[in-house]
């Protein structure tokens, strides 16, 4: 399941580049580009409380504490930033690093999983980046790479904290 919504969140990301620009300026225009990635933290926020109230490990303490951290952490990094577009990356790239880990073959160490998936991930933004090189509408930024592959591996140590506190807390 995890390598489908994988498979399909990249497609989504790539096939929506050539008009990404286009709606992020519509967006603009019309004063709403930063509640629209507002709302996108939102639900990427409420994705988390649900699956924190459906699994009963993550609702304890030390894991509710490691969650918290992990939410500090990524607004410490993304608040400062003034393009909501730069913004955008840690929703993507961070979905694109958790579900590469989670796609990745059971029979792997944790370490392989994580590694594995942040070099995944950091593939996968360069070939975003590589795509809006050819696109008349877009262009190449290595800084945008630096971004995706900093939002898988925030995303995936926030993964690897909670799951370790929510391991310990159960032993």
């Amino acid at each position: 399941m995890a390598r489908v919504a994988l498979a399909v969140l990249l497609l989504s990301i790539y096939g929506t580049l050539a008009v990404a620009r286009r709606l992020t300026n519509a967006l603009r225009d019309a004063g709403m580009l930063k509640l629209t990635v507002g709302f996108g933290f939102a639900l990427a926020g409420l994705a988390v409380v649900v699956t924190v109230w459906r699994v009963p490990e993550l609702r304890r303490p030390r894991t509710l504490a490691a969650l918290a951290l992990s939410v500090a952490v990524y607004g410490l990094v993304v608040w400062p930033m003034d393009s909501p577009e730069e913004k955008l990356h840690f929703i993507e790239y961070g979905a694109v690093g958790v579900l590469a880990f989670l796609a990745a073959p059971p029979s792997w160490t944790t370490r392989r999983r994580a590694l594995g998936a942040a070099l995944f991930t950091t593939a996968a933004g360069w070939v975003d980046e590589g795509l809006q090189a050819v696109l008349p509408s877009r262009h190449y930024d290595l800084r945008d790479v630096g971004f995706n592959a900093l939002a898988g591996v925030l995303a995936l140590g926030a993964l690897l904290v909670i799951r370790r506190q929510a391991r310990t807390s159960t032993s």
